[in-house]
């Protein structure tokens, strides 16, 4: 099976914790059907999403993603084939942007906004890199 690594950002309306719960619930249960991994970064105005997966997998998966009214303004920022995946043990990890600590978070910002669409993909890429590891946690308040 060839490993496919999908990277992805859309704008939310202002998503309740309810229906991201709801997300992670249905995402969660398709994705261990489906063997993908990934992760869900959320804030107030937008998702940033990686999935990886069987190449088949990922692309139906992201379909329905496409159908889904909760998720406007899709925008592709990387896709391709990987050799490993990032996000092992995940079958999809939810993480607010308030969770992350603000000096790694403020490297990822453009005009002090989290906006995925605005950075690179050499930015995004290196946000996912970093948030597969344990130090980006913020401290409890």
């Amino acid at each position: 099976m060839q490993l496919t690594r999908l990277i992805y950002a859309s704008f939310h309306k202002g998503t309740t914790a309810n229906t991201i719960d709801s997300i992670l619930r249905a995402s969660r249960s398709n994705n261990v059907r489906d063997r993908i991994t990934g992760a869900l970064v959320v804030d107030e105005q937008h998702f940033l999403q990686l999935l990886e997966g069987s190449r088949t997998c990922v692309a139906q998966c992201f379909m329905r993603i496409m159908q889904d009214d909760r998720h406007g303004d899709i925008r592709i920022i990387s896709a391709g084939d990987i050799v490993q995946r990032q996000f092992l043990e995940w079958s999809m990890h939810m993480i607010e942007t308030t969770q992350i600590k603000r000096a790694i978070m403020s490297q990822y910002t453009v005009d002090r906004v989290f906006d995925p669409t605005k950075m690179s993909q050499t930015a995004v890429e290196r946000l996912c890199r970093t948030l597969s590891g344990d130090d980006w946690k913020a401290e409890a308040a």
